[in-house]
């Protein structure tokens, strides 16, 4: 049985190896009465239910972003026509599907005739054509034509939730940050427990009563453990989700925010993203060379000759895309022409075919990318002459040459403004197009892009992707296939790789990718592959993502000296603790303090400081250089200080006041020395920490709580 989201939270958050171990030895300390050293545990139910309602609060800002981001099915129920959420679809329904759209449940094809790609199911990368009474898998997509499809699974019986459940081929997210700490989660889960078990025979035969030896074993086993850190992470993801929220950005991925601040390579499709995706039409040329841009009444032979196949082109094409908008509104106040009859076959538009057309009994009528659509050279040459700044769109009959149609693209303003931020941020853009080489060049080097080398992957014979994206930026006439090993490449060259795009032809590519992003305006099908969606379809939210990720890994690397320092000062005191016959300077309820103090505290309030710093991976560093000096500083005092209160007969509430006290000027210099440079808000964040312990240390109220005594 399915168990709803919230609870898996609630779950994932509760039941955890430190919570259990937390319990255990709260159950410990409460069997031998002392209650109040159970204050460690309160801390640990305040860090789950922390982290539990970051978590909640942003998966129930992501569900309603994601409904508003729905594009809701058309389905056929009971012979009435209406949309619905996905979620609403029965078993029985008939479903309209076009291009873009994500085939979401197991169904079989009631009329038309469709093309999917099943790449994401099968591996296969060609479009495969379904024709009534085929069977639809859920999770591919349409990449031409329209059909009505009837419904035959739902819920867990689909292809694609029986796939997922498996998960086995599905690419799982890439968080450094993440795979690093459970790394050090677990080495430190291996040796709890023995060294829990020998500290607590040491402690039997070092004290002189079973309450000293439990309370001493406790707050060393609370020491060892990091669970603030592991909570800390989820909670600052979570809330940079419900930030970006109000940015209009929907996570799909919460992992996602660290990978795409990581990111070095950004690949942009061009249209939809360097441009807004509208498009209009600029003029009509002819195959002798002559142009016009108004359609009139007294329209000569020539022109009729292109625009009534090009009309008719359009009429049969149901789907619609940017291009055919731009064409079908040039030619709404065109006179009605003669129809083309005995249309025997339509030709819907593919990414792959880059055309769309129909046949009739004795001849073939295309409309496209001309290299698709004919092999004559000479009218390739030709075409590509008009092309400028344009984007050319040709048709033909029976690879005749018509005359062609060009477009103006319309660069997005704030276009150069986010590829200067790139090059800024070390970020290498890369342009990916399924348009003309020329065509492409002009709008990139008209937003920015300084490496203008391009190439033509329709006249490349053979397709060294790693030499490809070696030696070149921009790349044209792309396949979605060629897409994906596009990315691929580049992922195999070392880098980390964002991608962008609106449309079925981009889908392979951004799944490929570490990270993807899909305009809001695009197809469903896009939306739903990607982990980012941009629901206003403004790219310029781009750097404000890179920048949100780079202050949550930025911080987090930075806190986690806090929080690591105080597990290796605590591993090493607990083997030496085994070994010598000394008496352990900590009780439960003082670490609880300092941990609150001196980790919890300032590792959440640095980790929410505004921060876009490019990002070093300094999570290593920060153990090699803060943590471990800082452990093996503590671990060393603490032992000189038992080994003094030893020979001075020290009681346990003096031996306890030095060591916290100790503990808490190494930890507030480390505080200070991650915190540098000093500003406002890390001034009183210092002065903040200061006051919580001494409140602690002079407070009558508190000396009491905390066992501390000022009587030496």
């Amino acid at each position: 049985m399915k168990t709803h989201p919230i609870l898996r939270i609630i779950a994932k958050n509760t039941f955890t190896l430190f919570n259990l171990v937390n319990l255990i030895l709260a159950l410990m300390v409460a069997f031998v009465g002392s209650y109040k050293n159970m204050l460690f545990i309160l801390v640990a139910i305040a860090n789950t239910l922390i982290s539990i309602i970051n978590e909640i609060r942003a998966y129930k800002i992501v569900k309603k972003m994601r409904l508003i981001a729905e594009q809701k099915p058309t389905v056929i129920r009971n012979g009435k026509t209406f949309q619905v959420l996905s979620e609403e679809i029965e078993k029985g329904d008939i479903v309209v599907l076009s291009l873009g759209d994500q085939i979401l449940y197991d169904s079989v094809v009631e009329e038309g005739t469709i093309e999917v790609n099943e790449a994401f199911i099968t591996g296969e990368q060609d479009s495969i054509e379904k024709r009534q009474g085929d069977t639809l898998i859920s999770g591919s997509f349409v990449v031409a034509g329209t059909a009505k499809a009837k419904v035959l699974k739902i819920g867990e019986e689909n292809t694609i939730a029986k796939l997922e459940k498996e998960a086995h081929h599905l690419k799982t997210a890439d968080s450094k940050l993440f795979a690093l700490m459970n790394k050090i989660v677990k080495y430190i889960s291996y040796t709890l427990i023995p060294i829990g078990a020998l500290l607590l025979w040491s402690r039997f035969r070092t004290e002189s009563d079973t309450t000293t030896a439990i309370t001493s074993t406790v707050a060393a086993l609370i020491n060892m453990i990091p669970e603030g850190l592991i909570l800390l992470t989820s909670s600052v993801l979570a809330l940079a989700t419900i930030r970006l929220s109000r940015k209009k950005v929907l996570v799909q991925d919460l992992y996602s925010i660290e990978t795409l601040a990581r990111v070095d390579t950004i690949c942009l499709d061009k249209t939809g993203t360097l441009t807004s995706g509208n498009m209009v039409v600029n003029d009509f040329v002819l195959p002798d060379g002559t142009s016009f841009e108004k359609i009139t009444s007294t329209m000569t032979p020539a022109e009729k000759s292109l625009l009534r196949p090009l009309n008719a082109i359009l009429s049969t094409q149901m789907a619609e895309n940017a291009t055919t908008t731009a064409l079908k509104k040039a030619l709404a106040k065109s006179p009605k022409f003669e129809e083309i009859k005995g249309i025997t076959d339509v030709i819907p538009f593919s990414s792959e075919r880059k055309c769309s057309g129909f046949r009739t009994k004795d001849a073939e009528y295309l409309m496209g990318a001309i290299e698709f659509i004919t092999d004559d050279k000479e009218v390739i040459k030709q075409v590509k002459s008009h092309a400028g700044d344009y984007r050319v769109i040709a048709v033909v009959k029976n690879q005749e040459f018509l005359g062609c149609i060009r477009l103006k693209d319309e660069i997005r303003k704030n276009a150069p403004e986010i590829i200067k931020y790139f090059y800024d941020n070390d970020i290498a853009p890369k342009v990916i197009s399924g348009d003309d080489l020329e065509t492409v060049k002009k709008i990139a080097a008209t937003v920015g892009i300084k490496d203008l080398k391009g190439v033509d992957l329709s006249l490349e014979k053979d397709l060294n992707y790693a030499k490809l994206v070696k030696n070149y930026s921009i790349f044209t006439r792309v396949k979605p296939d060629q897409k994906q090993s596009l990315i691929k490449a580049l992922r195999k060259a070392g880098g980390t790789v964002a991608m962008t795009g609106d449309g079925v032809n981009d889908i392979l590519a951004m799944k490929e990718a570490d990270c993807s992003i899909a305009i809001g305006e695009g197809s469903d099908a896009a939306r739903r592959s990607a982990k980012l969606v941009l629901l206003d379809s403004d790219f310029s939210r781009v750097p404000s993502i890179i920048d949100e990720g780079r202050q949550s890994i930025n911080n987090l690397e930075r806190s986690t000296s806090l929080f690591l320092a105080k597990t290796v000062y605590a591993g090493i005191l607990a083997v030496i603790f085994v070994l010598a016959p000394l008496s352990y300077p900590f009780s439960p309820i003082e670490m609880s303090l300092l941990s609150f103090a001196c980790i919890g505290f300032p590792g959440l309030a640095l980790a929410l400081e505004k921060n876009t710093a490019r990002i070093k991976d300094k999570f290593i560093y920060n153990i090699e250089h803060y943590s471990v000096p800082t452990g093996i500083a503590v671990a060393a005092s603490m032992v000189v200080l038992s080994i003094i209160a030893g020979i001075n007969n020290f009681d346990r509430s003096k031996l306890t006041t030095l060591s916290a006290i100790i503990v808490f000027a190494i930890d507030y210099f480390l505080i200070y020395k991650i915190s540098r440079p000093l500003n406002l808000f890390r001034g009183l964040l210092m002065a903040l920490i200061a006051i919580i312990f001494l409140g602690a240390l002079f407070i009558p109220f508190t000396q009491q709580l905390f066992e501390f005594t000022l009587a030496w």
